[in-house]
């Protein structure tokens, strides 16, 4: 053996330079992307053997068996950053936001500035005082002036508006028992909340003899504020029981079953804290903490499944624990790692639309992802140092009669069949999946989307109760106005102008009145003039009643009317109807370059994970495929039908116009996480048999159970949020509960098989450029050859 290895040092130093650097260029291409380098045979195996001397050095088999043999540093660590993370989080207190579903940047922000000028900026309270006397009773006008007047001298308002003190007919209740107060308050919406905390109680107690109820962007925050901590509580105590039994299942060992749930808990507290010091430097959506926490959840213990799951394999094997924990993570745990990159870089994409409300739920969902990655990587061979044999053990401390006694096999003899089912007739099944989440993905062409408005709370909160009522006490509800700022137009000198102006407007399909400082008109015509009293002004409002909701497809076309029509100066038109365009033009306008980011940094990473280019496109596009029926299945179910619940949004048939994308974008990295560890483990196999057919037997037979688990797992995480009272929680948790479900039975167990089975082995074919890892040792290069 020394006499051959001296020769082929020999032979090596006697090539010409360039020789020997082709030489060293073809070991490096040997190597393994996804483990130790093994040997190039057509049936040549691998022994289940640590990393030996020889092979490549292992970043993540090094780490874990660091974490292994340090474990109690690293586990006393954990609890201390745990304890920390908990205390952090929970002081973010009224921080958190529930803004940013409009587009930054619009015209339609840039007019609703311009109306504040004026004084007719939309307002963070309105208060709705009912008596059971007319409202311009004196005793009744009395009380109502002196609420008016403690409003605005109130600490952190900048402005008060009533009936009593401006005389607006609009103010005015139809029945002339109920008149509407109108503050505007001072500071962004972490402060408006802390305001209006304070404020509502001291007006409610300084009047009497008045019935106030309360709405308003600033309330519906604080409703929205409070109901979302309630939904945190309830949620976590459905899905904490939940995922336990599942586990147990899973894993048959009570051990087993908490490292999984501890992880999942350090990483959702983690994520809290993070997000509590990321709100003094930006807005962060209360929504977000229910995400995170979910999500976090969700992942932290699919991945410690997979993992351990491996471990238990190596175990099975006969490695020690050290040598199994560093094999489970040179594999799994390489697989667990790309799964973090692909998820971060999927929400990661979703920060170039123009919405705080999405990139505040994008920079969770990244922070979430962080904290999961790491804690797997660290607190599992920690916590494998610990628990020691205890993990090995397929038995639950308290004895169930249906579950055996040792170890089950690492393959499922039920997911083996359906493997070697579906690669025999490949084809058919193909199509019969495609038809399926393309069936799916048909509502989408129906969706309507609408902003948030008080509509996310719960039927009897006060926020919603309080705006409903106002809609039908009054006669032109605030979300129907269009109000058209004139900055240049004087109301007397250009009286002319602007009467024409008006009655150009008042004619508009979908226009139900038009008031300006002169008059009202409708149809085209005046209907009642006003007197202005001061002339030598700049700057004139006039306002456009419509005629139906602000979501509505008339509406939207009225909104581009007013736009359209010529006015006597320059013209901005602001309100629900218009931000609501702008935004949907903003989103419409930026989802071209998001699918391009998404699916193409996704296609990267796996190109870089498999070296398979055909692999990593087969992802990407069954990736898009899991988008369409992700937000056709929210369609269907919410907006369609209300099978589920009421829609989250602005009205019946609509949706708030964020789920979508965030439903995409986590259903996209929920899957392209799967198809990474089927992925690998039949990559394994390839590499050790080179035979097509029966590595993805292998994959689906030994991945099939995890796949599963891990799947019920996410789907009693994000399916907890269905128990929110939050509409959008509601929606996003049953469409990415649902969208899981479908991926890791129908997608993974049918559509991926079927598809990997007609590509045969093109499957592992990789470009010159890229090097070969062993597949041109089997003659794949090329057209593919035939099994």
């Amino acid at each position: 053996m020394a006499d051959k290895k001296s020769e082929s040092a020999t032979l090596t130093a006697d090539e010409p330079p360039a020789a020997r650097r082709r030489t060293v260029r073809l070991a490096l291409r040997r190597r393994d992307p996804l483990g130790p380098a093994v040997p190039s045979g057509r049936h040549r195996r691998v022994a289940p053997t640590a990393d030996g001397p020889g092979e490549r050095t292992d970043v993540l088999g090094a780490v874990a068996r660091w974490a292994y043999r340090h474990c109690r540093l690293v586990l006393g660590s954990a609890a201390c950053l745990f304890l920390l993370c908990a205390l952090v989080g929970l002081s973010a207190g009224d921080r958190w936001s529930n803004g940013g579903v409009i587009a930054d940047g619009t015209a339609a922000q840039r007019a609703e500035r311009a109306a504040e000028r004026l004084g007719a900026g939309t307002p963070d309270l309105v208060l709705y005082a009912r008596s059971g006397r007319p409202v311009d009773a004196p005793e009744v006008a009395e009380r109502g002036r002196r609420l008016t007047e403690l409003a605005a001298r109130s600490p952190g308002v900048a402005s008060a508006q009533s009936y009593w003190n401006t005389g607006l007919e609009a103010l005015r209740s139809a029945d002339g028992r109920g008149a509407l107060l109108r503050v505007d308050l001072k500071g962004g919406e972490s402060e408006t909340a802390r305001t209006a905390r304070t404020l509502v109680p001291a007006l409610r107690a300084a009047a009497p003899g008045l019935r106030l109820s309360v709405s308003g962007p600033a309330w519906v925050n604080v409703s929205a504020t409070d109901q979302a901590e309630r939904d945190l509580l309830r949620s976590e105590l459905f899905a904490l029981p939940a995922a336990f039994a599942v586990l147990a299942l899973a894993f048959g060992s009570l051990s087993a079953t908490l490292v999984p749930l501890g992880i999942g808990l350090t990483a959702a507290s983690g994520a809290l804290a993070l997000l509590a010091a990321v709100t003094r430097l930006t807005p962060v959506s209360v929504f977000a903490v229910n995400l995170s926490c979910a999500l976090g959840f969700g992942l932290a213990v699919d991945y410690a499944l997979f993992t351990l799951s491996r471990y238990r394999e190596e175990r099975a094997r006969g490695l020690d624990a050290e040598a199994a924990v560093g094999r489970a993570m040179s594999t799994t745990g390489r697989a667990v790692t790309f799964c973090a990159l692909t998820m971060a870089w999927c929400m990661a994409s979703l920060l170039i639309f123009p919405l705080g409300l999405i990139r505040s739920l994008a920079i969770a969902s990244l922070v979430v992802v962080g904290f999961c990655a790491v804690g797997t990587l660290f607190l599992i061979p920690a916590l494998v140092a610990v628990f020691g044999g205890r993990l090995d053990d397929a038995k639950l401390s308290l004895r169930l009669p249906w579950r055996p006694r040792t170890a089950r096999p690492a393959g499922s003899p039920f997911w083996r069949r359906v493997a070697v089912t579906v690669t025999g007739r490949p084809l058919l099944w193909a199509l019969a999946g495609t038809a399926v989440l393309l069936g799916l993905a048909a509502p989408v062409v129906g969706l309507r989307p609408a902003l948030m408005d008080e509509t996310i709370l719960p039927r009897h909160a006060e926020a919603r109760t309080t705006a409903e009522a106002i809609r039908t006490d009054f006669a032109h509800a605030p979300d129907r106005q269009l109000t058209v700022v004139l900055p240049r137009t004087d109301p007397v000198t250009g009286a002319a102008q602007l009467d024409a102006y008006a009655r150009r407007l008042a004619a508009l399909p979908g226009a139900a009145r038009v008031s300006t400082e002169a008059g009202d008109y409708a149809g085209g015509r005046l209907t009642a003039s006003r007197r202005i009293d001061a002339g030598g002004r700049h700057g004139t409002l006039v306002v456009v009643f419509a005629a139906d909701a602000p979501q509505s497809p008339r509406t939207a076309a009225l909104v581009e009317a007013v736009r359209a029509t010529p006015a006597p100066g320059p013209a901005q038109v602001a309100g629900a109807a218009v931000h609501l365009a702008d935004t949907r033009q903003a989103v419409t306008g930026a989802l071209g370059r998001w699918a391009v980011l998404m699916l193409g940094g996704v296609f990267v990473m796996l190109l870089l994970l498999t070296r398979s280019p055909l692999v990593a496109l087969k992802a990407a596009v069954l990736g898009g495929l899991s988008i369409g029926a992700a937000t056709g299945l929210m369609a269907l179910l919410f907006q369609r039908t209300h099978l589920l619940g009421p829609p989250a949004g602005g009205g019946g048939g609509t949706l708030e116009i964020t789920m979508p994308l965030l439903a995409a974008a986590l259903a996209f990295g929920l899957c392209v996480d799967y198809e990474v560890f089927l992925v690998a483990r039949m990559a394994e196999e390839w590499r050790r048999t080179r035979r097509n057919t029966a590595s993805i037997v292998f994959g689906i037979e030994h991945t099939g159970r995890l796949f599963t688990a891990a799947a019920l797992v996410v789907a009693v995480s994000m399916g907890a949020l269905m128990a929110a009272r939050i509409s959008l929680l509601v929606v996003l948790g049953a469409t990415i509960a649902a969208i899981v479900l479908l991926d890791a039975t129908l997608v993974r167990g049918l559509l991926v098989p079927a598809v990997m089975r007609l590509a045969g082995r093109a499957n592992w074919w990789t470009p010159a450029w890229r090097g070969r890892t062993g597949p041109e040792a089997a003659g794949v290069h090329g057209s593919p050859a035939p099994e």
